[in-house]
């Protein structure tokens, strides 16, 4: 054996040590959570102990939980923009008409416990406690039953969070269930479901390459993953070739399957505050739509999202679907956080091209600002490629994010070259930079990461948890 060999194998028994000395760790300060600060603490660092785990290992464990949740009705969402937005678009409908809806999204902008919530509302900071500590005995039960068979198991960062939205639901019994995956969706965690009532796939891009394949195609598949044997499949308008691999997985299944094109909702009507829209129904032929937002993509993630639920069987009259479509609010997706800063989670080429397309037909009477940060691992040169051939805006700034993903400061300099480009030291002095020389009509966006979104909403809001 060479000796590069046994240093690569020392180097992995050691760094194995550090990953099981952790996790005893972990597991001893587990053992003392009382408090939600606590259970908060101890969920956010379950990424320094534990290793991604198979998808069999995840459902075996789901398996022994009982399967929670099961006796709701699941909405199954995955896809590569707009997932969080046609969930919210749902949940904000089926509640209007009466459902009690449960919700599982990610990432979160502040508080981890955003990606979990019940009719619209953020899982408390007591119910979080209570949820967590139910978890963390059933896993010991289940570790007393892995030691005879010499395995060792704990869930991953998003797993976890999945099984206690799960339990959490199951404790409530909402009648509806909507369900994100997180990345791709025939591995991730949410898909050791059985029976989804619908399966809804968004349009489909180059994103997370190093996990879904270098290939539309590719990443396709691992989305259509989600669909399974019976259940009824709604998905965007989108490349051709991605069309063909999800409407192959659903002839394979048996599945009815719908295709929702731009012409499901037309004549969109640009106002101050919101878009009026007019949206295609199967029973109700066309029923115009109000959205309290400037973002042109909403038309059609909230036109996916009430087909899908036509698609599915629930009842819900025109004026539900107006009410509905109105009342939602979906934070950090071109939102207003404060007069004339608006805050967008577009963060790949996509994303981006959808943003610009808003920003373009905003009406600005002054200078359009930017606030643009990144992580390493999205196409950010080609990004900002789009960003600069647009020229839609006077003045960028960026910053690094406080995230160990991010663009290093010397990174985001070389990034964008040129005179109208300041780049700052962190994220709150550049906004407090723009904030005292933008002029009364000038419009502010921040865009480029979730993780930029969170940190300036967190800013404005106060990050408050109090909840």
């Amino acid at each position: 054996m060479h000796n590069c060999d046994r240093r690569q194998i020392g180097l992995c028994v050691q760094l194995q040590q550090e990953v099981w000395s952790f996790a005893i760790k972990a597991g001893r300060i587990m053992s003392k959570i009382t408090t939600y600060q606590e259970a908060e603490e101890y969920v956010l660092s379950i990424p320094q102990f534990t290793q991604k785990n198979t998808w069999e290992q995840t459902r075996d464990f789901y398996e022994f939980l009982g399967k929670p949740g099961q006796s709701s009705r699941i909405i199954h969402v995955a896809g590569t923009n707009g997932k969080g937005s046609v969930c919210a678009y749902m949940d904000s409908c089926l509640r209007e008409g009466g459902y009690s809806v449960g919700m599982f999204t990610s990432p979160h902008l502040i508080t981890v416990r955003e990606r979990i919530r019940l009719n619209g509302e953020v899982i408390s900071q007591t119910d979080f406690l209570q949820t967590l500590l139910e978890l963390k005995e059933r896993l010991r039960e289940y570790r007393r039953k892995l030691t005879d068979k010499g395995k060792k198991y704990h869930p991953a960062f998003f797993e976890w969070l999945f099984f206690m939205n799960m339990l959490y639901a199951e404790r409530n019994s909402p009648q509806v269930i909507i369900l994100e995956t997180g990345l791709g969706g025939r591995l991730d965690a949410t898909n050791v479901i059985d029976f989804p009532a619908a399966c809804v796939i968004t349009p489909v891009s180059l994103d997370h390459m190093e996990y879904l394949g270098d290939t539309c195609e590719q990443i396709a598949k691992e989305k259509a993953g989600i669909i399974k044997q019976g259940s009824r499949v709604i998905y965007s308008a989108m490349r051709r070739e991605c069309e063909k691999v999800i409407s192959r997985k659903a002839t394979e299944c048996g599945c009815s399957c719908r295709k929702v094109t731009k012409g499901q909702e037309m004549g969109f009507n640009l106002k101050h505050k919101g878009i009026d829209f007019s949206f295609y129904s199967r029973y109700y032929g066309y029923i115009p739509m109000s959205l309290t937002t400037k973002a042109l993509y909403q038309t059609e993630n909230a036109a996916l999202a009430l087909v899908a639920l036509e698609e599915a069987g629930f009842d819900l009259s025109p004026e539900t679907m107006q009410r509905g479509v109105m009342n939602c609010c979906w934070e950090g997706r071109m939102e207003e956080i404060d007069p004339g800063i608006f805050l967008d989670g577009a963060h790949n080429r996509d994303g981006i091209e959808a943003f610009l397309e808003t920003v373009e037909r905003d009406g600005c009477q002054g200078e359009r600002w930017l606030l643009f940060s990144v992580v390493s691992d999205k196409e950010y040169d080609r990004m900002t490629a789009q960003i600069t051939d647009a020229g839609l805006f006077q003045r960028i700034c960026t910053a690094p994010l406080e995230n160990a993903r991010g663009l290093g400061q010397e990174q985001l300099e070389v990034l964008f070259a040129g005179d109208k480009v300041r780049v700052f030291e962190n994220v709150p002095r550049a906004l407090e930079e723009i904030c005292a020389l933008r002029g009364e009509k000038d419009i502010v966006y921040v865009a480029g990461s979730l993780y930029l979104v969170g940190q300036v909403r967190a800013c404005f809001t106060g990050g408050s948890n109090s909840q």
